[in-house]
């Protein structure tokens, strides 16, 4: 049986599409077929070129494209009668990977850092043409290696809610968690798509007093409305950095936020996030997946208790909570609203084009593939 599967061959060019033979899964392994894989902002960064040779270079098979998604157990090797929080399953059961990969032995991963593992057993982004070949979610299937948690998906949960749960929400989870969100916080939220609605969603029900959400797009703007912002800015309409933070002070009293959560990777965002700030506040970066972008700020501009915090991936014992989360509140939520567009697998040209910000306006809060 014959799979298909999406390379990136070269920076800023289509990405082809190759054919390899389906493995069977060996014992403690299981084989995933791809229902839904969705197109994130780092598969956007090296589509369009932002990525290059100098900090990611390009084998000469190409990569292998795609870590976003869910799907269903197609086969299941050896052994393999449960996913990773001890429950039943069986092929045909509907699951959700974690997209990152781990160790479970360095120093990271033993003080419960899963997402910030120093020797991960795997290449990220994988190369092409290396056994399984299936190793991204662009693609017919994936090949789950038995160190590779996973997760039985509830049977509440619709298949439209599920795409972009082991990235964008496990991501600004993790993001929020670095912050130490809770109950009473102001928090802003720079950028409203996948990543943004669900720091929305997420920050609203660990309590925060206020979120407020920032976009160019009145359509990702109403959105955010109903994941649960208190108040929306159009970046289009008070167009300067000094108004935005003024309009930030003022929904907070005066006080500045507590949280900031940089979404979108626009380098100029980070110190005018900071200037959002209040007193002991946190910026959490999460949007700059690629090397070689600088900024300048002030150093005054933080002493007052302020701090930069880093955040990448999340870890995988996430999921679930996450997953039992979108249940539960999936009545007041429309998580199903997070995916706007679908394209066929063969399309994946033409759904990156049109999933595609930088430098201009698009409606697509979050394309997926479908295979």
């Amino acid at each position: 049986m014959k799979g298909r599967v999406v390379v990136l061959k070269e920076y800023a060019e289509p990405f082809a599409i190759e054919e390899y033979d389906v493995p069977d899964p060996a014992p403690g392994d299981a084989l995933l077929r791809i229902t839904q894989a969705g197109i994130c902002g780092s598969d956007l960064h090296s589509w369009r070129g932002d990525r290059d040779q100098r900090y990611h270079p390009i084998p000469p098979s190409g990569n292998v494209m795609g870590h976003e998604g869910t799907g269903v157990l197609a086969k299941l090797g050896e052994g393999v009668t449960t996913d990773w929080a001890g429950r039943s399953i069986a092929e045909g059961d509907r699951v959700v990977h974690w997209s990152s990969r781990a160790c479970f032995r360095c120093r990271q991963c033993n003080r419960g850092n899963t997402n910030l593992c120093t020797r991960p057993p795997a290449k990220y982004p994988p190369e092409a043409g290396v056994w399984p070949y299936f190793s991204g979610t662009f693609a017919d299937y994936l090949y789950i290696t038995a160190d590779r948690p996973f997760y039985r998906v509830p049977d509440e949960l619709p298949d439209a809610s599920l795409s972009w749960v082991n990235c964008a929400m496990g991501t600004s989870a993790e993001g929020l968690d670095r912050a130490g969100c809770g109950p009473g916080d102001y928090v802003v939220v720079q950028g409203a798509g996948g990543l943004g609605l669900c720091a929305t969603a997420i920050a609203t029900y660990r309590g925060a007093a206020k979120v407020i959400v920032l976009d160019r797009l009145p359509e990702r703007l109403e959105l955010a409305r109903q994941f649960g912002a208190d108040h929306v800015i159009n970046v289009d309409e008070i167009d300067t950095a000094a108004a935005r933070r003024e309009c930030i002070l003022d929904l907070t009293g005066g006080e500045g936020a507590d949280v900031v959560m940089e979404l979108v990777g626009v380098t100029e965002l980070i110190p005018e996030g900071v200037e959002y700030l209040g007193p002991a506040g946190t910026l959490v970066e999460i949007g700059h997946v690629m090397a070689g972008r600088t900024f300048t700020l002030d150093p005054r501009r933080i002493i007052r208790g302020k701090r930069l915090v880093g955040s990448s991936g999340y870890r995988h014992t996430l999921i679930p909570a996450l997953m039992d989360l979108m249940a539960k509140t999936q009545a007041h939520i429309p998580y199903e609203r997070v995916v706007s567009n679908r394209f066929s697998l063969d399309d994946v040209n033409e759904a990156m084009a049109a999933a595609e910000w930088s430098g201009r306006s698009t409606s697509v809060t979050r394309a997926v593939l479908v295979p």
